[in-house]
Formats: structure tokens, sequence, C-alpha cells
């Protein structure tokens, strides 16, 4: 009888706002094209072949940070193969592409999914599915959720360096690893196509 209720109970609960990736962009035949170049030029850290594929005012931080020179050198680009752009760029195209009304095609999707409905700097989703949300920031702490494309709400707590406090949307609170989120105001890319090409013209972190 004890179990039938708790089961009960956890049916009537909330259900958890999960946001999957979404690939708006996959159907524009020209940008597949683009972006699976991209992701070529990626596997085989050709700088060269990257660096074709910016727009000439790339965007590259926000503190005045623009053009292929500006990217070079925040990238670390005159050493192509130890430059971390390979693995942030390539996790962001792993992460879907939403696209905008303007035409500008966005990855992460998340960028998108949650950028216009909580605030960028605390909502983050989890995108390793079958991560586990802890107790403590230990990860022989006791399980609280399996995450599954979550929704979480960061809290105002020291955490740990490679812990991060968080809320489910059903209320559950505990520790996620940071590796295993990310936030709409980590890394994204932004693409626009002019005079029939496509180019990418932003590449930035934060807000």
């Amino acid at each position: 009888m004890i179990a039938l209720l708790l089961a009960l109970l956890v049916a009537a609960g909330p259900s958890p706002d999960r946001r999957p990736p979404v690939d708006q962009c996959a159907s524009d035949s020209s940008f597949a094209e683009f972006r699976d170049a991209l992701r070529e030029a990626i596997a085989r850290r050709d700088r060269d072949r990257l660096l074709a594929m910016l727009a000439d005012d790339i965007l590259v931080d926000f503190g005045g940070g623009a053009g292929r020179d500006d990217f070079v050198r925040a990238w670390e680009l005159d050493r192509p193969q130890t430059s971390r752009v390979w693995d942030e760029l390539g996790a962001v195209l792993a992460l879907g592409c939403a696209r905008e009304d303007d035409g500008t095609l966005w990855a992460p999707s998340l960028y998108r999914q949650l950028g216009d409905q909580e605030d960028p700097f605390t909502a983050m989703l989890a995108v390793r599915p079958g991560a586990v949300m802890r107790a403590a920031p230990d990860p022989a702490s006791r399980p609280v959720a399996m995450l599954d494309w979550d929704v979480l709400t960061l809290q105002p707590d020291d955490g740990a360096d490679d812990w991060l406090p968080a809320t489910l949307s059903d209320g559950r609170a505990g520790f996620v690893a940071r590796g295993d989120v990310r936030g709409a105001v980590d890394y994204r890319a932004g693409f626009q196509k002019a005079a029939g090409r496509w180019r990418m013209i932003v590449f930035v972190a934060g807000d």
C-alpha cells in the first residue's frame, strides 16, 4: 500500500521540464552542406579552411573583438593543433540548431530554447543524458535525479569547482557536474547567408 501511494504521488507531481536539442536548420540543403564542411574542418583542425568560413567582421567577444585577426588571437590559431576552438565549436555543433525570424541560425539550439524564456545566467540544460544530480558535490554522494535534457536553475551557493548547485523544475535540488550542463550564455555560434554563401558571424560566450 505504501509503495502504491508513493507511486501515485510521483505520478501526480509536475512533469519534468525537458528540452532536447532541435535541428531547424537541416532542411536548408545549402546550410547542411556548409555545416558538414565546418565539421570536417574541425575534425582535421584545418585552420585555413575554418578561417575561410568566417565573416570578415565575425564577433569574437563583447569587448570589441571582431574580425579574423582577433579570432586567430583569441583562439591561439597560430598553434592550431593545440587550440581549444575545435573542442568548443564541435560541442556547439553537436547540440542542434535553431532559426531566428531574420534567417540567422544559432547553434546550439538551447541558445534560443532557453534564451527567450528563462534568466540566461541561471537557466541551464543538462546536455549529457544519463548524468546524475547528486545530494552533495561529490560523485559518491546520494543520487537525487537522473538527468535527460532537463532544465535546471542555478542556485546562489558556493558549490565546488567542478559542481554546480541547481534545482529541477519539480523542486528537487542538488549538485550537477559542471561538464554535464550548458547555459544560454555559454559558447554559441551564429550563421548568416549573404551573396549566396553561408558564413559564421558570431562565436562568443557571455552576454
